[in-house]
C-alpha cells in the first residue's frame, strides 16, 4: 500500500519557500516538529525500538474515536517524563510509514496502512489543520539551494529530521565551505559527486555523535519554534584556558563544552578535517 504522505500535505497547501521537507522519499523524512526528539534518549536504535512498537500496537486499534483516543492515552502513559522541552507536545501518533515501513510519517494520516483513505488527524492533540498546515521556519528561513543539498545527502530519517530543522547549524555549516571555496555550493555538485555528498553527510552527522556535549546540555533535538524559549548556549573557552575558537559558531550549534585545552584542540582538528574533506571534494 503506498503510504507516502507527502501528496496530502504538499498539495493542500502552498509550501512556504517552494521546497517540501516533510516527506523526502522512501527512507527520508521528518518526524521533529511532533516532538520525536524531545527525549533524553534519541539515538537511531532506541528511536527505531520506539516507533517500531507504536506502530505495531497501532495496527490492531480499530479506527474509530474511542479507540483511537484510548490508544493515544496508553501511549502518552508509556512515556510520562516530560522530554528536555517541556512545552514541546510528543506526539503518540508518529510511528513508521512506506512500503517497508521504512521513515517516519502520522500514524492518522489517510494513506497510513489500516486508514482506508480516512483521515484521522483530526483526533490528534493540535487538531487536523495544523498538522495539514504547519511548516517549520526551515521552510521559509532557509536558502532553497541549502535545502535541497541537506535533503540529498541526509539519507535517513534519523539524520535528516535532526539536522532539517537546526537552521543555525545548516547556515554555519555552507557559510564555512563557502569561505573556503569562496563561492556558493550548487546543488549540482552535491549531486553528482557522491565522494562530495558522503563528505558532507560525516560533516552532518557530528549532529548524532558529537563527544564534547556539556552536562545537562538539551539536544541533539533542538526547539526551533519563534518563541525563543530555549536559545542556544554560548560556549565557555575559559574553562580550557584559550580564546574563542575560530569553529565557535560550530561548536555553539552542536552545543559544546571544552573542559581542558586538549579537548578544544580535538574538537577543531575534527572540525577542520571535516571541513577540509568537503571542500576537496567539491574542488576536485
Amino acid at each position: 500500500m503506498n503510504t507516502d504522505n507527502r501528496p496530502f500535505h504538499a498539495a493542500e497547501i502552498e509550501v512556504p519557500g517552494g521546497v517540501y521537507l516533510c516527506q523526502v522519499s522512501e527512507r527520508v523524512s521528518c518526524g521533529a516538529c511532533c516532538g520525536l526528539y524531545n527525549r533524553v534518549d534519541v539515538s537511531r536504535e532506541t528511536l527505531y525500538a520506539l516507533l517500531e512498537a507504536r506502530t505495531r500496537r497501532f495496527g490492531r486499534v480499530q479506527r474509530t474515536a474511542e479507540a483511537i483516543e484510548a490508544f493515544r492515552q496508553r501511549e502518552e502513559s508509556l512515556e510520562s517524563a516530560p522530554g528536555p522541552y517541556p512545552d514541546f507536545y510528543r506526539c503518540p501518533f508518529l510511528g513508521l510509514v512506506g512500503n517497508d515501513r521504512s521513515r517516519v510519517g502520522c500514524l492518522l494520516h489517510p494513506l497510513s496502512d489500516g486508514n482506508k483513505g480516512i483521515d484521522f488527524r483530526g483526533l490528534s492533540f493540535y487538531g487536523g489543520l495544523a498538522c495539514r498546515g504547519y511548516f517549520c521556519p526551515s521552510h521559509r528561513s532557509l536558502d532553497a539551494n541549502r535545502k535541497q543539498i541537506v535533503k540529498a545527502v541526509c539519507a535517513h530519517w534519523h539524520l535528516y529530521g535532526l539536522v532539517i530543522p537546526d537552521i543555525e547549524l545548516i547556515n554555519v555549516v555552507f557559510s564555512e565551505i563557502e569561505r573556503r571555496l569562496e563561492r556558493a555550493v550548487e546543488v549540482k555538485e552535491i549531486l553528482e559527486n557522491t565522494a562530495a555528498g558522503v563528505a558532507m553527510r560525516a560533516l552532518f552527522g557530528f549532529k548524532e555523535r558529537w563527544p564534547f556535549r556539556p552536562i545537562g546540555w538539551k539536544g541533539p533535538g533542538n526547539y526551533f519554534f519563534n518563541d525563543a524559549a530555549y536559545p542556544a548556549l554560548p560556549v565557555d573557552y575559559e574553562r580550557s584556558g584559550a580564546a574563542p575558537s575560530e569553529y565557535n559558531a560550530f561548536f555553539q550549534a552542536l552545543g559544546s563544552e571544552f573542559t581542558s585545552r586538549s579537548a578544544l584542540d580535538a574538537a577543531e582538528a575534527m572540525a577542520a578535517s571535516a571541513f577540509s574533506r568537503v571542500t576537496r571534494c567539491i574542488q576536485r
